[in-house]
């Protein structure tokens, strides 16, 4: 008999004696132990919270929850080919179970939240930001800064309530002119795409409750503690990235930039329905991907999947393929 034969035959004896030795001790504690009651299936997770260290810095990914997103708000993929990006990531067919982040980066100096979710305007499973902040101890009032990717609901509306007291009340905010301009716009809102009609009505309500603490920019702005704005357009006029630097390690936070990890890695092309500029939102995509391969950054997005921290792999095809860190059990 060859070794390996040999050694097979030994695996299968440990294998059925293992088997045995299962199922007789079962057998055995079922003589003597009494039954206990089954546990009730719990159903939630725990808060969602995750923090990791950037140099000096902690950053803290708040979840808010999340919202189903059919495969009708893309403009130019169809469901069946949505269902195959879908399916290459091993993720249900039908529909996008779409998460929504916010960030709070702790420079040991002040707190500042990269936008504030979505309150009560993306249904029942959004809006749960305030009790991430208060499970890791931080009252809305400790906000020294509140940086806005971009002036959609889910990006805004977290700092103030339904009827419009301001739940921030300590934040500057920081925000791109040209998107605040946009969605302020009763002209913009009359062409809009029926969808987003509503986001101006926030919008508007938003700027009025923030009125005098509203600090805008343009383009490319450096606003200290390592922080600068960068352009990212075509998924809103203005809709801005934010690069963080600490003790020589860089993240880029790219908002809406990415919709869909599963599809927009490998179809950087596929735009949504409510995207601005379609074209300008394609290139902004390619440009943040190409720039975070090549530097093998830290990046995450408002909308990729809790914790959200990954890499960007460009590959020869064009595509691109998203790589999300490995859990850390140290910050």
């Amino acid at each position: 008999m060859s070794d390996t034969s040999s050694s097979l035959i030994n695996r299968r004896r440990f294998m059925s004696s293992a088997a045995t030795i299962a199922v007789g001790g079962a057998a055995a504690s079922s003589l003597v132990m009494p039954l206990q009651a089954a546990t009730p299936i719990v159903g939630t997770q725990t808060p969602l919270v995750y923090r990791r260290k950037l140099g000096s810095y902690e950053i803290t990914v708040l979840g808010d929850g999340y919202v189903d997103l059919p495969h009708q708000i893309w403009a130019n993929v169809t469901p069946e080919q949505a269902d195959g990006y879908l399916a290459d990531v091993f993720q249900p067919a039908g529909s996008i179970r779409n998460g929504v982040n916010a960030y709070l980066i702790n420079t040991g100096e002040k707190l500042i939240l990269v936008d504030s979710g979505a309150r009560d305007l993306f249904g029942p499973n959004a809006g749960l930001l305030p009790g991430n902040l208060a499970a890791i101890g931080v009252k809305p009032e400790d906000i020294d800064q509140v940086l806005i990717t971009h002036v959609h609901p889910d990006h805004i509306a977290g700092m103030f309530s339904a009827e419009g007291d301001v739940v921030m009340p300590n934040g500057q905010v920081f925000v791109d002119e040209t998107d605040l301009n946009y969605w302020t716009s009763e002209a913009a809102q009359a062409q809009a795409v029926d969808i987003s009609k509503p986001w101006f009505d926030v919008a508007r309500q938003w700027k009025g409750v923030f009125d005098g603490r509203i600090s805008t920019f343009k383009g490319e702005k450096d606003l200290g503690d390592g922080i600068s704005a960068f352009p990212l357009p075509g998924h809103t006029p203005g809709h801005t990235g934010y690069r963080v630097e600490s003790g020589g390690e860089t993240l880029y936070i790219i908002g809406d930039a990415v919709i869909s990890a599963a599809i927009q890695f490998a179809n950087p092309d596929a735009s949504a329905i409510w995207d601005t500029n379609a074209e300008d939102g394609k290139q902004s995509r390619r440009a943040i991907f190409d720039v975070a391969a090549q530097e093998r950054a830290l990046v995450t997005a408002t909308h990729v999947p809790f914790p959200s921290f990954g890499y960007v792999d460009r590959r020869a095809d064009g595509s691109y393929a998203w790589v999300p860190e490995e859990w850390r059990y140290a910050t």
